[in-house]
């Protein structure tokens, strides 16, 4: 009787630890899995709305002037986004500061950048996003 309990208890205890594990590899979205083209234009809203029960992008981080105090402005992000990491485009640079927040922190800022959005948005809201972003 005594085994079949502990059977029991291992057995659940690997289903907790597997509902825990937020996913298989093949659940994570890759750069591949990127459209190759965004639409800046619904980028733009997608900035300003919560996808999904996400923070909002523009409750963070600013587009015009300085950058609060917990997030950088993205004023001119397009022309820099590009130089941040070498031999990475400015999107491929953009789609892993929004999918994997924990890659890259902006010199001066704190990372606490929601670490969802990989989850949460689709691959062509992604898209859409880094089409506007890389427009600033």
């Amino acid at each position: 009787m005594r085994k079949w309990i502990t059977l029991i208890a291992v057995l659940m205890m690997a289903g907790l630890l597997a509902a825990c594990d937020g996913g298989s590899d093949g659940d994570v979205l890759a750069y591949e899995d990127l459209p190759a083209t965004g639409d800046a234009a619904r980028g733009e809203e997608l900035f300003t709305q919560s996808i999904n029960r996400t923070p909002t992008c523009i409750s963070c981080h600013a587009v015009e002037g300085e950058g609060g105090a917990a997030s950088p402005s993205l004023a001119g992000y397009g022309a820099i986004a590009g130089e941040r990491v070498p031999d990475m485009s400015a999107r491929e640079y953009s789609f892993w500061a929004i999918v994997d927040v924990r890659r890259f922190t902006t010199p001066g800022y704190n990372n606490v950048m929601y670490d969802g959005y990989g989850d949460k948005l689709s691959p062509q809201d992604i898209a859409d996003l880094i089409a506007y972003m890389l427009e600033l």
